[in-house]
């Protein structure tokens, strides 16, 4: 059984390192997720070139943390966000990620 303080699984330590800047991230603009996600990516991609394995898995830690912020900011708990992602999953994802692909190759050629 999943407890209150496992409730993100392997993501829940990135969430509670938070903690301490809770209100700070709840007042950031939605804009600065915006930007901490395009900066991670820049670093993700400079990594990828150097042949940096592993800097590169790093960065996109950094990506699920910002992401788990804007829940955070969004007024989402932990056990909130574990239910919503599996919701999500299930109904969004499951038997459709070949047509999820397809709509993004269709619509922005990725």
């Amino acid at each position: 059984m999943i407890t209150k303080t496992e409730t993100l699984g392997p993501f829940q330590p990135l969430w509670t390192a938070w903690n301490e800047a809770d209100s700070e991230v709840k007042a950031k603009p939605i804009r600065h997720f915006k930007v901490a996600t395009d900066v991670q990516f820049s670093e993700l991609e400079t990594h990828l070139g150097d042949h940096n394995d592993k800097a590169a898995a790093n960065e996109v830690i950094d990506v699920i943390s910002i992401a788990l912020n804007l829940m955070r900011k969004l007024g989402y708990t932990p056990d909130e966000v574990a239910e919503i992602a599996r919701d999500r999953a299930e109904q969004r994802m499951r038997g459709q990620a070949i047509s999820i692909l397809d709509k993004y190759q269709r619509l922005y050629s990725v």
